[in-house]
């Protein structure tokens, strides 16, 4: 079996947001002549701005090679096993892994199990989920692997394919932002509450709008929600935020439980629980 490149996550990741890359790479290039031809043509005015902004470009276009090796790589944070340990899951148990068809993440955590299993529900339509990137990810992923490990099911953000109070464990890396209308993420979450057991937990992880991501993204940070949103929403849909966890400020990782019937009779009436 051929070894896996250590940059084989950041890899994909940039191959899939190429425009994005190429076009810090062209504003660089496009810096740099400016450069030259100030300095040749004795265009004194216009050295320091070629240079500034050929430097700034230069480092978002480093940091976010930074940031993808962080994210994506087996040595960087690899935020999915973060929320398998927040969850206290073991080798021998069941759980439920909302994709959007990437694969890859789900894998990686199949074999942290022996007999366990994960249901892998792909809720990816390119009318709920807008991003380009993400079509493009998509398109390199190779056939599910046959694992008895892992189940693979289509399902809907709004109709997932498990029935009512069914499971104690569902994780949800980077997708819920992934839905352009914050109604669709609601109903996601609602979803997601339906099918857990009460005292179920949920175990999402979202990058976040953070200094380190303001470094990393730029002006494109403002897109991200700061994490009292993510816990907002959590509450909204019914869950009660136990445990967090911030990565390096990139990615934020949450555990948020299901109450108790009882519990949710105390929260209904703001009692403390």
């Amino acid at each position: 079996m051929r070894q896996r490149s250590p940059y084989s996550g950041a890899i994909r990741h940039i191959r899939a947001n190429w425009p994005g890359y190429l076009l810090v790479y062209a504003g660089i290039v496009l810096a740099l002549l400016l450069l030259g031809v100030s300095v040749q043509e004795g265009w004194l005015s216009f050295i320091p701005f070629s240079l500034a902004l050929m430097l700034l470009l230069s480092y978002f276009l480093v940091a976010s090679v930074w940031a993808a090796h962080r994210l994506y790589d087996q040595a960087g944070l690899r935020p999915y096993h973060v929320l398998f340990d927040m969850g206290q899951l073991k080798a021998t148990d069941t759980f439920v892994y909302i994709d959007l068809g990437v694969r890859d993440f789900a894998l990686q955590l199949s074999r942290r199990l022996t007999s366990g299993k994960i249901y892998v529900v792909d809720v990816y339509n390119p009318q709920w989920t807008l991003s380009a990137s993400l079509k493009r990810y998509r398109s390199r992923q190779p056939h599910p692997p046959s694992d008895p490990r892992l189940v693979w099911q289509n399902g809907r953000f709004d109709l997932l394919p498990l029935p009512d109070k069914s499971v104690s464990t569902v994780i949800l890396h980077r997708v819920v932002s992934e839905f352009w209308q914050e109604g669709d993420q609601m109903a996601l979450l609602q979803e997601v509450h339906r099918i857990l057991t009460p005292n179920g937990r949920v175990l999402l992880a979202e990058r976040v709008r953070s200094q380190a991501n303001w470094l990393v993204m730029g002006p494109s940070a403002f897109t991200l929600r700061p994490a009292d949103d993510w816990r907002a929403i959590l509450q909204k849909a019914g869950f009660i935020v136990v445990k967090e966890a911030d990565l390096q400020g990139l990615i934020h990782c949450f555990r948020a439980d299901k109450p108790t019937p009882a519990q949710a009779r105390q929260l209904s009436l703001n009692l403390p629980i």
